[in-house]
């Protein structure tokens, strides 16, 4: 099986557990604050890869060598983490995952800027036609753009940087290096944030099943983009 196709399949059980994570994003979503959502995932996703770190011997592997691009990575990603999540409670799921689908046309442009890689004819054909596939299916105008709009736009550009990085770091790091401190920083992300109204609030019976399902999802999400990267 050659590398690309290996590639390939990693990126397809990315995109399943990105959609299993949007559809328990979209159920609790409105039970719960989008902060203490990710915190609760990243305690989840923290417990995870110590536990791997640990079993494999890979501890000693975590160094601080590339902590500026860790930061502005999971900055990026922990800004688009909550515009997702905002966006799921605001417009239809379907509304999301199209605009959701302009992020490889993102890809495609910061990889030229920040990667240097090269633009040729058919990616640029690419990135018009899916630009025009996103118009077609979300077909929007002046009187139906709100926040929900916006925030799901501006998400999927934001998770296009996040991919740029990730990809800078697959240079160097390990997975499970790049999987530590992606959940430790945006655990601290989220603790900071879910306390900036005086409380934390626990989750319920309700709504701790798609808590895991978030979890588990969003960390298996990561590892297979970041594996196929």
């Amino acid at each position: 099986m050659t590398d690309t196709i290996k590639g390939s399949l990693w990126m397809v059980g990315g995109v399943l557990c990105l959609t299993s994570m949007a559809i328990a994003g979209k159920e609790i979503s409105l039970q719960i604050d989008t902060f203490e959502i990710l915190f609760y995932r990243s305690v989840m996703g923290v417990s995870i890869i110590l536990f791997f770190l640990i079993k494999k011997d890979q501890l000693r592997e975590i160094n601080l060598k590339e902590i500026r691009t860790h930061l502005k990575r999971n900055i990026a990603h922990f800004t688009g983490q909550n515009l997702w999540l905002y966006a799921l409670a605001s417009i239809t799921l379907a509304e999301v995952t199209s605009l959701e689908f302009t992020m490889p046309i993102w890809i495609v442009l910061f990889s030229y800027f920040m990667l240097d890689e090269q633009m040729d004819k058919f990616k640029i054909l690419s990135v018009f036609i899916g630009f025009i596939g996103v118009l077609i299916t979300v077909r929007p105008d002046i009187d139906s753009i709100n926040l929900g709009l916006i925030a799901a736009a501006i998400s999927a550009i934001v998770f296009a940087l996040t991919n740029i990085y990730t990809r800078r770091l697959t240079r160097t790091e390990s997975t499970l290096t790049i999987l530590f401190f992606l959940t430790t920083m945006q655990l601290i992300f989220g603790l900071i944030t879910s306390l900036l109204d005086g409380k934390l609030d626990i989750p319920t019976n309700e709504n701790i099943a798609w808590i895991v399902v978030i979890g588990f999802a969003g960390l298996g999400a990561h590892y297979c983009i970041t594996t196929a990267l």
